[in-house]
């Protein structure tokens, strides 16, 4: 039989060495966080799909990655909408991307109406200025992130998506 201060050795090692693997273990991959996210409102310049008939919108934010691993935004879920692409425009044509959008390691993504973008496709409703959407996005390492943003009515050609870009090219709300 082991004495209290045995047993109480043995437990503090074990734990001390779990927690020395649970550290090694521990991702030095990307960790994701989600800036400034916005939705566009939808009015008579939205789209409608030719499929279903429900509208789509365009999502906006800035994706960050600290990691030092690049990671793949790769899809996403809302409970608005029926499904999640990830878009770019080239030459005027939205289209999506079938590999997904790397965000790099230690680096940041802008997504912005006229280049990278979240589409909301299938909504529920006719999302209005003042209503919040929720999205779940999803990253090629496992991760998923969750944001609410709020829906503002933006002009088509509005390069910053009606909020005030700061001094560093970040999104101000």
């Amino acid at each position: 039989m082991f004495s209290t201060r045995k047993k109480t050795a043995v437990i503090a090692s074990t734990l001390i060495a779990v927690g020395l693997v649970l550290t090694g273990c521990g991702s030095d991959g990307a960790a994701i966080t989600i800036d400034n996210p916005v939705a566009r409102s939808i009015d008579s310049a939205s789209y409608k799909s030719e499929v279903s008939g429900k509208y789509m919108t365009g999502s906006f934010m800035t994706i960050n990655n600290s990691g030092d691993a690049d990671v793949t935004l790769v899809g996403g879920s809302s409970p608005d909408a029926g499904r999640i692409e990830i878009h770019e425009v080239i030459d005027g044509a939205m289209q999506p991307m079938a590999g997904g959008l790397v965000i790099p390691a230690d680096g940041s993504v802008m997504l912005r109406m006229g280049g990278y973008h979240v589409m909301l496709m299938d909504l529920n409703n006719e999302i209005k200025a003042g209503d919040e959407v929720s999205v779940t996005l999803e990253f090629s390492d496992g991760q998923s992130v969750e944001y609410t943003a709020p829906v503002k009515d933006i002009a088509m050609d509005d390069e910053i998506y009606g909020v005030e870009m700061s001094n560093n090219m970040g999104m101000d709300e």
